[in-house]
């Protein structure tokens, strides 16, 4: 069996950059593709909004299926249909529930971008990629955005 990389997005631009590297990856492995959007339903539009109504939960759903079908066409359209699945997980711990679906379907690599928040974002905010890193049942590759030099 090929082995699976687990590629999580929640549609930035460091996402796109974990999809682009993990689109890489798969090609020159052969492997199978995962792509999750994990969210949490209370805040699905994102830190600080309010919370959503069933009815916008639905529409966040469609909307994030869509992007989801958009990135695979984009990242991942050369490849078979069978060997790139995609979904949207409402979940209030991301990365928990990250490390559990590469669990279940035993990924050999998870690919997550970071936003490099660091001091108080990063408390408020947490970090997906680091308590990814820590909990996960295989190796992670973490995709930084590229830093601006200063002159």
């Amino acid at each position: 069996m090929k082995p699976l990389i687990l590629v999580c997005t929640d549609f930035s631009p460091c996402s796109e950059l974990a999809l682009e590297r993990a689109a890489d990856i798969a090609g020159r492995d052969g492997a199978r593709v995962f792509v999750i959007h994990t969210y949490d339903p209370k805040r699905a539009s994102g830190p600080g909004a309010r919370a959503t109504a069933p009815g916008d939960r639905e529409a966040w759903d469609e909307s994030s299926m869509q992007r989801l079908r958009e990135a695979r066409r984009r990242y991942f359209g050369h490849f078979a249909d069978t060997d790139v699945q995609y979904d949207a997980i409402p979940s209030a711990h991301p990365s928990i529930e990250i490390c559990k679906i590469a669990k279940e379907t035993k990924a050999s690599l998870i690919v997550v971008g970071s936003h490099g928040r660091t001091g108080v974002l990063r408390r408020l905010l947490g970090s997906v990629a680091e308590a990814t890193v820590r909990h996960a049942p295989c190796s992670v590759f973490v995709v930084r955005e590229a830093a601006e030099l200063d002159a």
